[in-house]
């Protein structure tokens, strides 16, 4: 028998293998027990959690039990096999603090006190009546690792970040130790402050710059957290959305976060039913759980929970994270409901801002290739297409050229509010032009469509086609996977049009129509 203790049901498998490295099966499975009819001889219990492995070989010469559990747990007998300890950017523990082995009490503690104290005050001195907060902790993997990295830097570690708002403006620069909170010795950071509802950006800007998506919801408290290495250890990134301003460590529903993402990041779309009971009930104290649950069903192939997923993604919607309609992750929750479930609609307006988690972003992505109006040209989403990465589930690309005023310091009072994304001269057909400009929805579809069917032949001239083909357009095209792509496939048929190559890169018509305009500027030598 191998037992499982309480704090890791959901967390571990069992796998039993023979002397000959065959699985043997056992004749009863639960979340809490395995049970084996074996004969005498050598096996290994191999114990899997969240990608990691931990392997145990024993001589079974008569009945034995062994009970998963961490070395500290008290047991009449000595039959304990310890799981591999778990790692969280999150400072993650209960009473068994041995569960993560990364949650130092030097990391836990001003975690837990700056996730309710403000670090700063973005009012400017005015009133703002938001009952919601963003709160980011980044931290080391321990207090040696940070002295070991410290000693080969030429500049403190936090000096590359910077939080802005949606139209790229600064509102903390971490290089001016303003606004947040530094502790060189122990090596860690954090930021707290209260926000009205909307998208904002955290942007690292040294070596693999990087732009990630924080959506602060109406009437709860979002907490951001990061391990630091010589870069950045993006694939760490743990995102919660909480009742409370404070954060839990032993809140039970953030460990089921971090199985869920590490299914997100393996592409394992199946879930346990009795890991769905727990988020049918924890997912008003923790819409993060139920989010990211809801995502992974409905891009799976189950189907024998699909009302109740209707019901979880609804009530997320219209009950828990209520007055949230512009989340670009709610929005992206709507295309998968009906890709999976086939019988409902979403809406067809342009997506403002980008998700949080990199599956809303692709579901997004995915369905522009038919919705052109999701992705409009010169859109971030229209970015992110060519610049996402995937070494975190959790949705980062390289940053967005904001044209940004001078701007001095940080007086907020004095920003003016004409930032916005790179902005190319007029192109060639705009899906965005053609429906402001445009009352009937039936023409909109038809002028969109004839648009895009155009063959390159009569958009682009000779000269342009030449070099695409050719790649010699600039050093960014070899090393941009669409552009290489287009290129390729423009050398084996240049009658191609922008929704043929739409619908075999499996992106938006708007993304393909705006290399090509930038391909156009560029062998016109503009700027």
């Amino acid at each position: 028998m191998v037992n499982i203790a309480d704090e890791y049901k959901y967390l571990v498998k069992v796998i039993l293998f023979d002397s000959s490295n065959r699985i043997v099966f056992p004749v009863e499975e639960s979340l809490s027990t395995y049970k084996y009819y074996i004969n005498k001889g050598l096996y290994t219990i191999r114990i899997e959690m969240n990608s990691e492995v931990s392997d145990k070989i024993i001589t079974v010469n008569k009945d034995r039990d062994y009970l998963v559990a961490s070395n500290n747990f008290k047991l009449p007998h000595s039959n304990i096999i310890e799981p591999p300890q778990q790692f969280s950017s999150a400072l993650l523990g209960g009473d068994n603090v041995n569960t993560y082995g990364s949650s130092y009490e030097y990391y836990t503690s001003p975690a837990i006190e700056f996730s309710r104290n403000s670090t700063f005050d973005y009012s400017g001195g005015n009133l703002i009546t938001a009952n919601s907060s963003l709160f980011i902790f980044m931290r080391f993997p321990s207090l040696e690792k940070y002295k070991d990295l410290r000693e080969k830097w030429d500049k403190s570690f936090y000096r590359d970040f910077e939080i802005v708002n949606d139209f790229g403006e600064p509102i903390i620069i971490f290089d001016s130790q303003v606004g947040i909170v530094v502790n060189e010795y122990d090596g860690w950071i954090a930021f707290n402050a209260v926000l009205p509802h909307g998208i904002y950006y955290l942007i690292y800007h040294g070596k693999e710059p990087r732009q990630i998506p924080i959506y602060v919801f109406k009437n709860w408290h979002t907490q951001f957290f990061i391990t630091l290495g010589e870069v950045p250890l993006f694939g760490t990134i743990r995102i919660f959305i909480s009742k409370m301003r404070e954060f839990n460590p032993k809140d039970e529903t953030n460990k089921y976060i971090d199985i869920l993402l590490d299914k997100l990041q393996n592409k394992d779309y199946s879930i346990d039913e009795n890991l769905i009971e727990i988020v049918a009930s924890g997912k008003y104290e923790s819409p993060m759980l139920g989010l990211i649950c809801s995502y992974i069903y409905l891009k799976g192939a189950q189907k024998k929970n699909d009302n109740l997923f209707y019901r979880i993604s609804n009530n997320l919607r219209q009950v828990i994270l209520k007055d949230n309609d512009e989340s670009p992750d709610l929005q992206a929750l709507d295309i998968l409901l009906v890709e999976h479930l086939g019988n409902t609609n979403y809406s067809k307006r342009d997506v403002k801002g980008t998700p949080m988690l990199r599956i809303g972003f692709e579901a997004i992505k995915n369905a522009s290739v038919k919705n052109n109006t999701l992705i409009p040209m010169n859109s971030i989403n229209d970015f992110i297409s060519e610049t996402l990465y995937y070494d975190s589930p959790f949705n980062t690309f390289q940053p967005i050229k904001y044209s940004r005023n001078s701007i001095s310091g940080l007086d907020l009072e004095n920003i003016l509010y004409k930032n916005k994304f790179r902005r190319y001269s007029k192109p060639y057909f705009s899906p965005n032009e053609i429906l402001q400009n445009t009352s009937s929805s039936e023409n909109i579809v038809g002028q969109v469509s004839s648009q895009l069917d155009l063959s390159i032949r009569n958009v682009l001239t000779p000269r342009v086609i030449h070099l695409i083909k050719n790649s010699d357009i600039n050093s960014d095209s070899k090393e941009n996977w669409i552009r290489t792509s287009i290129s390729d496939m423009i050398n084996q048929n240049d009658n191609l049009s922008i929704n043929e190559i739409s619908n075999q890169l499996n992106l938006s018509g708007s993304t393909i129509s705006r290399i090509f305009e930038d391909w156009k500027r560029e062998v016109g030598g503009s700027k």
